[in-house]
C-alpha cells in the first residue's frame, strides 16, 4: 500500500510539473476581471510545489530551473476553443510577477524563449503593483486587434532561482488591449495567484544511501513473496 501511494503521488507530481496555468476571465463584458482559470491547482494553498532541479547543461547551467507554461485561453474554434472562460475577443493578455519571497539573497527570474541570460530578475523581497509585463496572447495570430482571439500558448520559457530554498511568487494577469470602452482594456486585472517553487540541491551520498536502503528492503520483501 505504501508503494502504491508513492507511485500515485509521483504520478500526480509529474502531471502538475508539466501543467499549463491558464488565464481566462469571469465574463466577456467591459470590466469583467481576468482570472487564473485553473489557478486552484497551482495555488500555494493547494499544496502544489514546482520543483526546480539544478541545471547542469545549457544556458541555465548553475541555476535551479523549472517551468510552468502560462497560456491565454482560446476564444475561437480556429485556436481550439472556444474555452468556457476565455477572455473577450479583442483583449490582449499579459502577466506580471508582483511579489517574490524566499531565502535571503535569492533571485527569481523569468527566461523568455531562446534567452541565454535571465530576461527579468526579481530579488527576494520584491513587490510591485506595476510590474513589467510578459505577453501571453500571441501577436502572430493577430491577438490584440479588435475582434481577434486573445489566445496564446507560447513554449520555451522558463523560471530559475539562484540559491536553494522555497520561493513564493505572486502572479497577476492584465489586459493591455485598447479595444475596450474609451480606448482602454476590456478586462480588469486578475486577483494575485501565489505559487510555490522549491529549489533543492542534488542529493549527496548519504541522502542517496538513505533512499536506497528502503528501496532495497522493499525489493527483498517482494522477492520473498
Amino acid at each position: 500500500m505504501l508503494m502504491l501511494g508513492l507511485l500515485v503521488l509521483a504520478g500526480q507530481t509529474a502531471m502538475a510539473q508539466h501543467g499549463h496555468l491558464n488565464v481566462g476571465a469571469v465574463g466577456t463584458a467591459q470590466g469583467d476581471a481576468l482570472t487564473f482559470a485553473n489557478g486552484a491547482i497551482f495555488a500555494e494553498s493547494s499544496g502544489y510545489v514546482r520543483a526546480m532541479p539544478l541545471a547542469t547543461t545549457g544556458a541555465r547551467v548553475g541555476y535551479y530551473s523549472g517551468s510552468i507554461t502560462l497560456t491565454a485561453l482560446p476564444a475561437t474554434v480556429a485556436n481550439g476553443g472556444p474555452a468556457a472562460s476565455a477572455p473577450a475577443l479583442g483583449s490582449f493578455i499579459e502577466y506580471g510577477i508582483v511579489s517574490v519571497t524566499g531565502p535571503v539573497g535569492g533571485q527569481f527570474a523569468f527566461w523568455d524563449e531562446g534567452a541565454t541570460t535571465p530576461t527579468l530578475s526579481y530579488t527576494v523581497g520584491y513587490s510591485s503593483v506595476a510590474p513589467t509585463l510578459i505577453p501571453l496572447s500571441d501577436v502572430s495570430i493577430g491577438a490584440g486587434t479588435a475582434g481577434a482571439d486573445p489566445f496564446g500558448h507560447l513554449h520555451g520559457r522558463n523560471f530559475t532561482v539562484t540559491i536553494p530554498g522555497e520561493y513564493s511568487v505572486g502572479f497577476q494577469a492584465f489586459d493591455t488591449s485598447v479595444n475596450g470602452t474609451g480606448g482602454g482594456p476590456i478586462h480588469s486585472a486578475s486577483p494575485v495567484l501565489t505559487v510555490k517553487f522549491s529549489a533543492v540541491p542534488e542529493p549527496g551520498v548519504v541522502a542517496l544511501f538513505a533512499l536506497g536502503v528502503p528501496l532495497a528492503l522493499w525489493g527483498a520483501v517482494r522477492a520473498r513473496r
